[in-house]
Protein backbone atom coordinates (compact mmCIF):
# COMPACT_ATOMS: atom_id res chain seq x y z
CA UNK A 1 0.00 0.00 0.00
CA UNK A 2 2.82 2.46 0.94
CA UNK A 3 4.61 1.88 -2.38
CA UNK A 4 1.37 2.25 -4.35
CA UNK A 5 0.41 5.55 -2.76
CA UNK A 6 3.99 6.84 -2.94
CA UNK A 7 3.39 7.86 -6.55
CA UNK A 8 0.52 10.21 -5.65
CA UNK A 9 2.68 13.34 -5.25
CA UNK A 10 4.56 13.01 -8.56
CA UNK A 11 1.47 12.21 -10.61
CA UNK A 12 -0.53 14.93 -8.87
CA UNK A 13 2.04 17.49 -10.06
CA UNK A 14 1.65 16.29 -13.65
CA UNK A 15 -2.14 16.40 -13.39
CA UNK A 16 -2.07 19.94 -12.01
CA UNK A 17 0.17 21.04 -14.89
CA UNK A 18 -2.31 19.50 -17.33
CA UNK A 19 -5.28 21.17 -15.66
CA UNK A 20 -3.59 24.55 -15.70
CA UNK A 21 -2.83 24.14 -19.41
CA UNK A 22 -6.41 23.03 -20.10
CA UNK A 23 -7.72 26.04 -18.19
CA UNK A 24 -5.55 28.42 -20.23
CA UNK A 25 -6.82 26.83 -23.47
CA UNK A 26 -10.44 27.16 -22.36
CA UNK A 27 -10.02 30.77 -21.23
CA UNK A 28 -8.62 31.78 -24.62
CA UNK A 29 -10.81 29.59 -26.82
CA UNK A 30 -14.24 30.33 -25.31
CA UNK A 31 -14.19 34.08 -26.12
CA UNK A 32 -12.86 33.36 -29.61
CA UNK A 33 -15.83 31.15 -30.44
CA UNK A 34 -18.45 33.00 -28.41
CA UNK A 35 -20.48 33.73 -31.55
CA UNK A 36 -20.79 30.01 -32.32
CA UNK A 37 -22.11 28.91 -28.94
CA UNK A 38 -24.45 27.90 -27.55
CA UNK A 39 -25.64 25.45 -30.17
CA UNK A 40 -28.93 24.66 -28.47
CA UNK A 41 -31.98 26.74 -27.67
CA UNK A 42 -31.27 30.12 -26.06
CA UNK A 43 -33.44 32.37 -23.92
CA UNK A 44 -32.83 35.70 -22.21
CA UNK A 45 -32.74 35.77 -18.42
CA UNK A 46 -35.31 38.32 -17.25
CA UNK A 47 -35.91 39.84 -13.85
CA UNK A 48 -38.58 38.50 -11.52
CA UNK A 49 -42.03 39.73 -12.48
CA UNK A 50 -44.08 41.75 -10.00
CA UNK A 51 -47.33 40.60 -11.61
CA UNK A 52 -49.47 37.87 -10.09
CA UNK A 53 -49.30 34.69 -12.19
CA UNK A 54 -52.05 32.14 -11.69
CA UNK A 55 -50.90 28.54 -11.38
CA UNK A 56 -52.18 26.20 -14.05
CA UNK A 57 -55.13 24.02 -13.18
CA UNK A 58 -54.35 20.28 -12.97
CA UNK A 59 -56.34 19.70 -16.17
CA UNK A 60 -53.98 22.06 -18.04
CA UNK A 61 -50.72 20.42 -17.00
CA UNK A 62 -51.21 17.21 -18.97
CA UNK A 63 -52.39 13.77 -18.00
CA UNK A 64 -50.52 11.68 -15.44
CA UNK A 65 -49.18 8.56 -17.16
CA UNK A 66 -50.31 5.43 -15.34
CA UNK A 67 -47.95 2.61 -14.42
CA UNK A 68 -48.46 -1.00 -15.51
CA UNK A 69 -50.35 -1.63 -12.28
CA UNK A 70 -51.24 0.63 -9.38
CA UNK A 71 -52.79 -0.99 -6.31
CA UNK A 72 -53.79 1.30 -3.48
CA UNK A 73 -53.00 5.01 -3.81
CA UNK A 74 -52.00 6.04 -7.33
CA UNK A 75 -48.36 6.90 -8.01
CA UNK A 76 -48.21 10.74 -8.06
CA UNK A 77 -52.01 10.71 -8.02
CA UNK A 78 -54.43 13.19 -6.45
CA UNK A 79 -57.27 12.79 -3.98
CA UNK A 80 -57.68 11.30 -0.52
CA UNK A 81 -55.00 8.94 0.77
CA UNK A 82 -55.72 5.47 2.10
CA UNK A 83 -55.68 5.72 5.91
CA UNK A 84 -53.82 2.43 6.28
CA UNK A 85 -53.52 0.48 9.50
CA UNK A 86 -51.37 0.46 12.61
CA UNK A 87 -48.89 -2.39 13.06
CA UNK A 88 -48.34 -4.10 16.44
CA UNK A 89 -45.04 -2.23 16.77
CA UNK A 90 -46.67 1.18 16.34
CA UNK A 91 -45.97 2.06 12.70
CA UNK A 92 -48.81 3.15 10.42
CA UNK A 93 -48.59 1.40 7.04
CA UNK A 94 -50.43 2.48 3.89
CA UNK A 95 -49.61 -0.34 1.44
CA UNK A 96 -49.48 0.29 -2.29
CA UNK A 97 -48.26 -1.96 -5.08
CA UNK A 98 -46.72 -0.27 -8.11
CA UNK A 99 -45.44 -2.24 -11.12
CA UNK A 100 -43.31 -0.41 -13.69
CA UNK A 101 -40.48 -1.01 -16.13
CA UNK A 102 -38.35 0.02 -19.09
CA UNK A 103 -38.19 -1.72 -22.46
CA UNK A 104 -35.17 -1.13 -24.71
CA UNK A 105 -34.80 -2.39 -28.28
CA UNK A 106 -31.81 -1.57 -30.49
CA UNK A 107 -30.54 -2.37 -33.97
CA UNK A 108 -26.77 -1.97 -33.89
CA UNK A 109 -23.68 -2.62 -36.00
CA UNK A 110 -20.02 -2.33 -35.05
CA UNK A 111 -16.56 -3.19 -36.38
CA UNK A 112 -13.67 -3.10 -33.93
CA UNK A 113 -10.90 -4.59 -36.12
CA UNK A 114 -10.44 -7.41 -33.64
CA UNK A 115 -10.71 -11.16 -33.89
CA UNK A 116 -14.47 -11.03 -34.43
CA UNK A 117 -16.10 -10.02 -37.69
CA UNK A 118 -18.38 -7.03 -38.21
CA UNK A 119 -21.36 -7.58 -35.96
CA UNK A 120 -24.95 -6.58 -36.71
CA UNK A 121 -27.79 -7.48 -34.37
CA UNK A 122 -31.20 -6.60 -33.01
CA UNK A 123 -30.98 -6.78 -29.20
CA UNK A 124 -33.66 -6.34 -26.53
CA UNK A 125 -33.74 -5.69 -22.80
CA UNK A 126 -36.62 -5.42 -20.34
CA UNK A 127 -36.23 -4.15 -16.77
CA UNK A 128 -39.38 -4.94 -14.77
CA UNK A 129 -39.97 -3.92 -11.13
CA UNK A 130 -42.61 -4.34 -8.45
CA UNK A 131 -42.56 -1.84 -5.57
CA UNK A 132 -44.53 -2.59 -2.40
CA UNK A 133 -44.64 0.85 -0.78
CA UNK A 134 -45.53 0.66 2.93
CA UNK A 135 -44.72 4.21 4.05
CA UNK A 136 -42.69 7.12 2.76
CA UNK A 137 -39.52 5.40 4.01
CA UNK A 138 -40.33 1.66 4.04
CA UNK A 139 -40.56 -0.27 0.79
CA UNK A 140 -39.89 -3.70 -0.70
CA UNK A 141 -38.67 -3.87 -4.32
CA UNK A 142 -38.31 -6.87 -6.63
CA UNK A 143 -36.82 -6.62 -10.12
CA UNK A 144 -36.25 -9.04 -12.99
CA UNK A 145 -34.71 -8.80 -16.47
CA UNK A 146 -36.63 -11.49 -18.37
CA UNK A 147 -34.94 -10.92 -21.77
CA UNK A 148 -31.26 -11.28 -20.82
CA UNK A 149 -28.92 -13.13 -18.47
CA UNK A 150 -26.60 -10.24 -17.63
CA UNK A 151 -23.87 -11.12 -20.14
CA UNK A 152 -23.16 -9.27 -23.44
CA UNK A 153 -23.80 -12.32 -25.62
CA UNK A 154 -26.86 -13.47 -23.65
CA UNK A 155 -29.52 -10.96 -24.63
CA UNK A 156 -32.64 -11.89 -26.55
CA UNK A 157 -31.44 -10.91 -30.00
CA UNK A 158 -31.38 -11.60 -33.71
CA UNK A 159 -27.88 -11.74 -35.23
CA UNK A 160 -27.56 -10.63 -38.86
CA UNK A 161 -23.84 -11.25 -39.51
CA UNK A 162 -21.78 -12.18 -36.49
CA UNK A 163 -19.55 -15.09 -35.52
CA UNK A 164 -20.70 -14.84 -31.90
CA UNK A 165 -23.56 -17.17 -32.72
CA UNK A 166 -27.04 -16.85 -34.12
CA UNK A 167 -29.84 -15.04 -32.38
CA UNK A 168 -31.60 -16.58 -29.45
CA UNK A 169 -34.22 -16.06 -26.78
CA UNK A 170 -32.88 -15.68 -23.26
CA UNK A 171 -36.22 -15.64 -21.45
CA UNK A 172 -35.84 -16.16 -17.70
CA UNK A 173 -37.34 -15.13 -14.37
CA UNK A 174 -34.08 -14.76 -12.46
CA UNK A 175 -34.33 -12.16 -9.71
CA UNK A 176 -31.83 -9.36 -10.35
CA UNK A 177 -33.06 -6.99 -7.62
CA UNK A 178 -34.77 -7.76 -4.31
CA UNK A 179 -34.34 -5.65 -1.20
CA UNK A 180 -36.19 -4.04 1.71
CA UNK A 181 -35.28 -0.57 2.92
CA UNK A 182 -36.53 1.59 5.74
CA UNK A 183 -35.71 3.74 8.75
CA UNK A 184 -35.54 2.36 12.30
CA UNK A 185 -37.17 5.43 13.80
CA UNK A 186 -40.07 5.24 11.35
CA UNK A 187 -40.40 1.47 11.52
CA UNK A 188 -40.48 1.36 15.34
CA UNK A 189 -41.91 4.72 16.49
CA UNK A 190 -42.66 3.29 19.92
CA UNK A 191 -38.95 3.31 20.71
CA UNK A 192 -38.94 7.12 20.59
CA UNK A 193 -42.49 8.51 20.99
CA UNK A 194 -41.18 12.06 21.56
CA UNK A 195 -38.84 11.99 18.58
CA UNK A 196 -35.72 13.06 20.46
CA UNK A 197 -33.57 9.91 20.48
CA UNK A 198 -30.83 9.39 17.86
CA UNK A 199 -32.38 6.24 16.38
CA UNK A 200 -33.04 7.51 12.85
CA UNK A 201 -30.79 5.01 11.09
CA UNK A 202 -31.66 4.04 7.55
CA UNK A 203 -31.08 0.48 6.43
CA UNK A 204 -31.37 -1.67 3.33
CA UNK A 205 -30.97 -5.42 2.99
CA UNK A 206 -31.10 -7.69 -0.07
CA UNK A 207 -29.83 -7.75 -3.65
CA UNK A 208 -29.39 -4.09 -4.56
CA UNK A 209 -27.36 -1.74 -6.74
CA UNK A 210 -24.25 -0.34 -5.05
CA UNK A 211 -22.77 2.62 -6.90
CA UNK A 212 -20.03 4.80 -5.42
CA UNK A 213 -17.65 7.40 -6.87
CA UNK A 214 -19.99 7.71 -9.89
CA UNK A 215 -19.47 3.99 -10.55
CA UNK A 216 -15.69 4.35 -10.83
CA UNK A 217 -15.12 2.53 -7.54
CA UNK A 218 -18.15 0.24 -7.39
CA UNK A 219 -21.01 -0.36 -9.84
CA UNK A 220 -22.68 -3.68 -9.11
CA UNK A 221 -25.81 -5.39 -7.79
CA UNK A 222 -24.74 -7.27 -4.66
CA UNK A 223 -26.43 -9.28 -1.91
CA UNK A 224 -25.72 -6.86 0.91
CA UNK A 225 -26.91 -5.03 4.00
CA UNK A 226 -26.27 -1.36 4.60
CA UNK A 227 -26.86 1.01 7.51
CA UNK A 228 -26.75 4.77 6.98
CA UNK A 229 -26.81 7.74 9.33
CA UNK A 230 -27.73 11.10 7.79
CA UNK A 231 -27.26 14.67 9.00
CA UNK A 232 -24.31 14.08 11.32
CA UNK A 233 -23.05 17.45 12.60
CA UNK A 234 -19.33 17.83 13.30
CA UNK A 235 -17.15 20.92 13.82
CA UNK A 236 -16.79 22.56 10.42
CA UNK A 237 -19.01 19.93 8.76
CA UNK A 238 -22.71 20.93 8.72
CA UNK A 239 -23.93 17.66 7.19
CA UNK A 240 -22.18 14.28 7.06
CA UNK A 241 -23.67 11.00 5.83
CA UNK A 242 -21.96 7.75 6.78
CA UNK A 243 -22.86 4.28 5.50
CA UNK A 244 -21.57 0.88 6.55
CA UNK A 245 -22.11 -1.93 4.01
CA UNK A 246 -21.48 -5.67 4.11
CA UNK A 247 -21.86 -7.64 0.88
CA UNK A 248 -21.73 -11.41 1.07
CA UNK A 249 -22.70 -12.75 -2.35
CA UNK A 250 -22.87 -12.10 -6.11
CA UNK A 251 -20.03 -9.58 -6.24
CA UNK A 252 -18.66 -9.14 -9.78
CA UNK A 253 -14.89 -8.73 -9.54
CA UNK A 254 -12.76 -7.07 -12.24
CA UNK A 255 -13.30 -10.07 -14.53
CA UNK A 256 -17.07 -9.57 -14.00
CA UNK A 257 -17.52 -13.18 -12.92
CA UNK A 258 -20.26 -13.52 -10.31
CA UNK A 259 -18.50 -14.50 -7.09
CA UNK A 260 -19.98 -16.13 -3.98
CA UNK A 261 -16.55 -16.69 -2.38
CA UNK A 262 -16.09 -13.06 -1.33
CA UNK A 263 -17.19 -10.77 1.47
CA UNK A 264 -17.14 -7.00 0.93
CA UNK A 265 -16.86 -4.58 3.86
CA UNK A 266 -17.31 -0.89 3.06
CA UNK A 267 -17.34 2.44 4.87
CA UNK A 268 -18.74 5.28 2.74
CA UNK A 269 -18.80 8.95 3.78
CA UNK A 270 -20.28 12.00 2.08
CA UNK A 271 -20.20 15.57 3.42
CA UNK A 272 -21.62 18.89 2.25
CA UNK A 273 -19.42 21.87 3.11
CA UNK A 274 -19.98 25.55 2.48
CA UNK A 275 -18.05 25.61 -0.80
CA UNK A 276 -17.79 21.96 -1.82
CA UNK A 277 -18.95 18.40 -1.31
CA UNK A 278 -16.53 15.55 -0.70
CA UNK A 279 -16.69 11.76 -0.49
CA UNK A 280 -14.31 9.38 1.27
CA UNK A 281 -14.97 5.68 0.63
CA UNK A 282 -13.03 2.62 1.83
CA UNK A 283 -13.65 -1.05 1.00
CA UNK A 284 -11.98 -4.32 1.92
CA UNK A 285 -12.77 -7.47 -0.08
CA UNK A 286 -12.04 -10.81 1.56
CA UNK A 287 -11.89 -13.74 -0.86
CA UNK A 288 -11.77 -17.36 0.26
CA UNK A 289 -9.65 -18.08 -2.82
CA UNK A 290 -5.95 -17.47 -2.18
CA UNK A 291 -4.74 -14.14 -3.58
CA UNK A 292 -8.22 -12.68 -4.06
CA UNK A 293 -8.17 -10.16 -1.20
CA UNK A 294 -8.05 -6.47 -2.13
CA UNK A 295 -8.24 -2.97 -0.62
CA UNK A 296 -9.95 -0.01 -2.26
CA UNK A 297 -9.99 3.73 -1.56
CA UNK A 298 -11.96 6.54 -3.15
CA UNK A 299 -11.67 10.28 -2.50
CA UNK A 300 -13.51 12.99 -4.41
CA UNK A 301 -14.19 16.71 -4.22
CA UNK A 302 -17.01 18.43 -6.12
CA UNK A 303 -17.21 22.23 -6.33
CA UNK A 304 -17.61 25.31 -8.51
CA UNK A 305 -14.51 27.29 -9.48
CA UNK A 306 -15.73 30.56 -10.94
CA UNK A 307 -18.10 29.65 -13.80
CA UNK A 308 -16.83 26.07 -14.00
CA UNK A 309 -18.32 22.96 -12.41
CA UNK A 310 -15.48 20.68 -11.30
CA UNK A 311 -15.00 17.24 -9.78
CA UNK A 312 -11.64 15.76 -8.83
CA UNK A 313 -11.29 12.09 -7.85
CA UNK A 314 -8.59 9.71 -6.70
CA UNK A 315 -9.47 6.01 -6.71
CA UNK A 316 -7.01 3.30 -5.70
CA UNK A 317 -7.00 -0.49 -5.55
CA UNK A 318 -4.44 -2.79 -3.96
CA UNK A 319 -4.60 -6.54 -4.61
CA UNK A 320 -3.00 -9.18 -2.43
CA UNK A 321 -1.93 -10.92 -5.64
CA UNK A 322 -2.45 -9.43 -9.10
CA UNK A 323 -5.04 -11.49 -10.98
CA UNK A 324 -8.05 -11.18 -13.23
CA UNK A 325 -10.12 -10.50 -10.12
CA UNK A 326 -8.22 -7.49 -8.80
CA UNK A 327 -5.17 -5.35 -9.56
CA UNK A 328 -3.05 -2.66 -7.94
CA UNK A 329 -3.18 0.88 -9.23
CA UNK A 330 -4.38 4.46 -8.81
CA UNK A 331 -6.81 6.28 -11.10
CA UNK A 332 -6.78 10.10 -11.05
CA UNK A 333 -9.62 11.90 -12.83
CA UNK A 334 -10.76 15.49 -13.26
CA UNK A 335 -14.08 16.71 -14.70
CA UNK A 336 -14.64 20.32 -15.78
CA UNK A 337 -17.85 21.62 -17.36
CA UNK A 338 -19.34 24.96 -18.33
CA UNK A 339 -22.87 26.11 -19.22
CA UNK A 340 -22.85 28.83 -21.91
CA UNK A 341 -24.88 31.94 -21.20
CA UNK A 342 -28.60 31.99 -22.05
CA UNK A 343 -28.81 28.20 -22.48
CA UNK A 344 -28.84 24.83 -20.73
CA UNK A 345 -26.08 23.43 -22.96
CA UNK A 346 -23.06 21.79 -21.34
CA UNK A 347 -19.45 21.91 -22.57
CA UNK A 348 -17.15 19.50 -20.74
CA UNK A 349 -13.58 18.23 -20.55
CA UNK A 350 -12.81 15.09 -18.53
CA UNK A 351 -9.24 13.83 -18.10
CA UNK A 352 -7.70 10.82 -16.36
CA UNK A 353 -4.39 9.14 -15.58
CA UNK A 354 -4.08 5.53 -14.36
CA UNK A 355 -0.85 4.45 -12.66
CA UNK A 356 -0.81 0.66 -12.56
CA UNK A 357 -3.84 -1.57 -13.04
CA UNK A 358 -6.71 0.07 -11.16
CA UNK A 359 -9.72 -2.24 -10.75
CA UNK A 360 -13.17 -1.73 -9.27
CA UNK A 361 -14.55 -3.39 -6.17
CA UNK A 362 -17.29 -4.90 -8.32
CA UNK A 363 -19.02 -4.30 -11.63
CA UNK A 364 -21.91 -5.65 -13.65
CA UNK A 365 -20.75 -7.76 -16.62
CA UNK A 366 -22.56 -5.53 -19.13
CA UNK A 367 -21.58 -2.06 -17.85
CA UNK A 368 -17.89 -1.99 -18.79
CA UNK A 369 -14.97 -0.64 -16.78
CA UNK A 370 -14.31 2.35 -14.49
CA UNK A 371 -13.80 4.90 -17.29
CA UNK A 372 -17.44 4.60 -18.36
CA UNK A 373 -18.40 7.56 -16.17
CA UNK A 374 -16.01 9.94 -17.96
CA UNK A 375 -17.56 10.15 -21.44
CA UNK A 376 -20.09 8.63 -23.83
CA UNK A 377 -17.27 7.05 -25.87
CA UNK A 378 -16.09 5.13 -22.78
CA UNK A 379 -19.60 4.11 -21.67
CA UNK A 380 -21.31 0.85 -22.61
CA UNK A 381 -25.02 0.92 -23.57
CA UNK A 382 -25.42 -2.33 -21.56
CA UNK A 383 -27.46 -3.88 -24.33
CA UNK A 384 -26.18 -6.80 -26.40
CA UNK A 385 -22.67 -7.15 -27.79
CA UNK A 386 -22.24 -3.44 -28.52
CA UNK A 387 -19.65 -2.39 -25.92
CA UNK A 388 -17.92 0.90 -25.26
CA UNK A 389 -16.35 2.62 -28.27
CA UNK A 390 -13.03 2.98 -26.42
CA UNK A 391 -11.65 0.50 -23.90
CA UNK A 392 -13.03 1.51 -20.50
CA UNK A 393 -10.47 -0.22 -18.27
CA UNK A 394 -7.72 1.70 -16.44
CA UNK A 395 -4.36 -0.05 -16.82
CA UNK A 396 -1.37 2.32 -17.20
CA UNK A 397 -3.23 4.74 -19.41
CA UNK A 398 -3.99 8.45 -19.72
CA UNK A 399 -6.77 10.05 -21.70
CA UNK A 400 -9.54 12.60 -22.10
CA UNK A 401 -13.11 13.14 -23.25
CA UNK A 402 -14.00 16.54 -24.75
CA UNK A 403 -17.66 17.09 -25.55
CA UNK A 404 -20.63 19.39 -25.96
CA UNK A 405 -24.29 18.62 -25.21
CA UNK A 406 -26.99 20.84 -26.70
CA UNK A 407 -30.74 20.94 -25.96
CA UNK A 408 -33.74 22.04 -28.00
CA UNK A 409 -37.53 21.80 -27.89
CA UNK A 410 -37.85 22.15 -24.10
CA UNK A 411 -35.25 19.40 -23.56
CA UNK A 412 -37.18 16.95 -25.73
CA UNK A 413 -34.25 16.97 -28.19
CA UNK A 414 -30.56 16.71 -27.33
CA UNK A 415 -27.32 16.16 -29.22
CA UNK A 416 -23.95 15.28 -27.67
CA UNK A 417 -20.77 15.60 -29.72
CA UNK A 418 -17.60 14.10 -28.26
CA UNK A 419 -14.02 13.25 -29.08
CA UNK A 420 -12.00 11.07 -26.70
CA UNK A 421 -8.63 9.36 -26.62
CA UNK A 422 -6.43 6.93 -24.72
CA UNK A 423 -2.63 7.09 -24.43
CA UNK A 424 -0.87 3.90 -23.35
CA UNK A 425 1.76 4.56 -20.66
CA UNK A 426 3.19 1.04 -20.43
CA UNK A 427 4.58 0.79 -23.97
CA UNK A 428 3.01 -2.64 -24.39
CA UNK A 429 -0.38 -1.66 -25.82
CA UNK A 430 -1.92 0.84 -28.24
CA UNK A 431 -3.15 4.43 -28.46
CA UNK A 432 -6.69 5.14 -29.67
CA UNK A 433 -8.82 8.19 -30.45
CA UNK A 434 -12.53 8.26 -31.28
CA UNK A 435 -15.17 10.67 -32.54
CA UNK A 436 -18.86 10.18 -31.96
CA UNK A 437 -22.29 11.61 -31.29
CA UNK A 438 -25.42 10.70 -29.33
CA UNK A 439 -28.81 12.04 -30.48
CA UNK A 440 -31.96 11.72 -28.35
CA UNK A 441 -35.50 12.66 -29.30
CA UNK A 442 -38.67 12.26 -27.29
CA UNK A 443 -41.30 10.79 -29.61
CA UNK A 444 -44.18 10.54 -27.15
CA UNK A 445 -44.83 10.85 -23.44
CA UNK A 446 -43.11 7.52 -22.73
CA UNK A 447 -41.04 6.84 -25.87
CA UNK A 448 -37.52 8.01 -26.71
CA UNK A 449 -35.48 7.55 -29.88
CA UNK A 450 -31.69 7.42 -29.57
CA UNK A 451 -29.14 7.29 -32.37
CA UNK A 452 -25.40 6.79 -31.69
CA UNK A 453 -22.46 6.63 -34.05
CA UNK A 454 -18.68 6.64 -33.70
CA UNK A 455 -15.43 6.26 -35.62
CA UNK A 456 -12.26 5.05 -33.88
CA UNK A 457 -8.69 5.53 -35.10
CA UNK A 458 -6.66 2.67 -33.62
CA UNK A 459 -2.88 2.44 -33.58
CA UNK A 460 -1.34 -0.58 -35.38
CA UNK A 461 -4.83 -1.95 -36.10
CA UNK A 462 -7.65 -1.31 -38.47
CA UNK A 463 -9.98 1.55 -37.60
CA UNK A 464 -13.31 0.84 -35.91
CA UNK A 465 -16.79 2.23 -36.40
CA UNK A 466 -20.32 1.66 -35.25
CA UNK A 467 -23.94 2.78 -35.54
CA UNK A 468 -26.91 1.99 -33.33
CA UNK A 469 -30.55 3.04 -33.16
CA UNK A 470 -32.54 2.43 -29.99
CA UNK A 471 -36.15 2.82 -28.96
CA UNK A 472 -36.75 3.18 -25.21
CA UNK A 473 -40.26 2.78 -23.77
CA UNK A 474 -40.98 3.51 -20.11
CA UNK A 475 -44.20 2.23 -18.56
Amino acid sequence: MVQMFGTVIDLSRNILRGLVLAGIVLCFSVPAYADLFPLGHTSDVSAFSEEHIQLLAPSDTGSRPALIYEGGDLFLGVGDLYEGFETPWGAVWQPQLWVFGTMRSAVQMFENAGSNSTASEWANRLDLYANVQLTGTEKFIVGIRPLDRNEPSKFSRVAFNDNRGSGQSEFNLNIRTMFFEGDLGSLFPGLDPEGIKPIDYGFSVGRQLLQFQEGIMLNDEVDSIGIVRNNIHLPGIPSLRTSVVWGWNDLGRSDAGRDNTTNMFGLFNSADMQDLSWNLDMVYVSDSVDGGDSYHLGLSSIQRIGHYNTAFRVNASSAETASAKAGTGVLYSAEVSLTPQKSDDVAYLNTFVADGNFTQVGREPVVGGPLGALGILFASPSLGNFGSELISFANDVAGFALGYQAFWNHHRTSLTLETAGRKDLSGDRFDDIAFGFEFRQRLAQRIQLQVDSHYTVQEKRGNGYGLRTEILYQF
